[in-house]
């Protein structure tokens, strides 16, 4: 597969010749990715594209890296604390490899859930899913659904999924830019020759920094992240989090159970996610022996086929458990699953120093 190749030649260090080729060829892009980048900017700079006031706060989880970050939990979090508070909370998303309806649908109005997986996309579905009271809108056109979020609902916050991209469009937004621990940097290239989607010294227009999954990285690799960061902007205030485990659940039942359910467990695990190292280490920090980890593209639909691999693989090897994301829970079609050792791990996510996040969201 075209993607497999494209991520295996951008991360090696040492490459063969058809590597090399193919590598020389993503660098001759993304010198052209860039360009556009600066193009796009040049646009701001002249205000000859023009920020939007939403007559709404407006707080945007973003990354400056493709895959995952952790936008979900953490978007998750501060609806739950907004909502803890009385807010009124939409959430907007893009709604990936989602089936449209429409352009702009809504996936929950707060009090139910109105749209299939298939029709809300991973994120949306899982956050209209988690965040009772939230409502929650996808959109082909984030700006657009915003627009639309704040004329229907006429909340106090709108949490922008993926917006960082969009700050030039967005006046007043409150910009959180998350920093996986894991690969900070995406390479160090501009897409395509890597995964960053902008240079790293844009961090500097972001209004905080939160640096994730710190637990599964090692502390100093923590801190050289801050001290990139700080290189960029000396008064950036940079936050903490870690990805935790909350518990696991079975696919088919839905049943519980505690965390202890798999320690010294033989383990196959398999995601569909932007960071599937981040989630094999969570499982291994567990205790868990991570015999097989399998990894799709981020947002693939595990099909028929692929399922009943999955059960033969189990089976051959003696597993005890199947493991997946609860991102790639919502998209399983159970009529595939004929085994009840299929489970989900649901993650949380633990923010140090939360209050002060808070605070200077101007959320509390």
């Amino acid at each position: 597969m075209l993607e497999n190749f494209w991520y295996q030649t951008i991360s090696k260090k040492k490459r063969n010749l058809r590597e090399l080729l193919f590598f020389w060829f993503l660098t001759a892009l993304s010198f052209l990715y860039g360009a556009g980048l600066l193009f796009r900017k040049a646009l701001y700079k002249l205000n000859i594209i023009k920020a939007r006031s939403y007559g709404v706060k407006v707080i945007c989880a973003g990354n400056i890296t493709m895959g995952g970050t952790g936008k979900t939990p953490f978007i998750e979090e501060m609806a739950k604390r907004l909502i803890r508070d009385e807010k009124n909370v939409v959430i907007v998303c893009k709604g990936y490899r989602r089936d449209k309806k429409k352009p702009i649908d809504v996936v929950s109005d707060g009090l139910q859930i109105l749209l299939k997986q298939r029709y809300a996309g991973d994120e949306a579905y899982m956050l209209a899913r988690a965040v009772n009271k939230a409502k929650v809108i996808v959109a082909d056109n984030k700006l657009q659904g915003l627009a639309y979020a704040a004329e229907l609902f006429k909340p106090d916050y709108i949490l922008l999924d993926d917006g960082f991209q969009k700050r030039g469009d967005i006046a007043g937004a409150f910009q959180c830019v998350l920093i996986d621990a894991i690969n900070p940097v995406g390479f160090g290239r501009l897409f395509p020759a890597g995964m960053l989607r902008e240079p790293m010294n844009e961090i500097k227009r972001a209004d905080a920094v939160l640096i994730t999954n710190t637990n599964l990285a090692d502390p100093g690799k923590v801190e050289k992240i801050k001290e990139m960061v700080l290189l960029f902007n000396k008064n950036m205030k940079i936050f903490e989090s870690e990805h935790q485990p909350k518990m696991i659940y079975n696919v088919s039942t839905g049943e519980k159970s505690d965390l202890g359910a798999i320690n010294e467990k033989k383990i196959i695990a398999f995601s569909s996610i932007g960071n599937p190292v981040g989630f094999e280490k969570t499982l291994k920090a567990l205790g868990a022996h991570v015999i097989v980890g399998l990894r799709f593209r981020d947002h693939h639909r595990v099909d028929k086929k692929e399922m009943e691999a999955i059960m033969k693989l189990y089976e051959s090897t003696k597993a005890s458990m199947i493991i997946t994301t609860e991102k790639d829970e919502v998209k399983l079609n159970k009529k595939h699953i004929i085994d009840n050792r299929v489970f989900a791990l649901k993650i949380g996510m633990f923010i140090k120093n939360v209050k002060e996040l808070e605070k200077k969201m101007r959320i509390s």
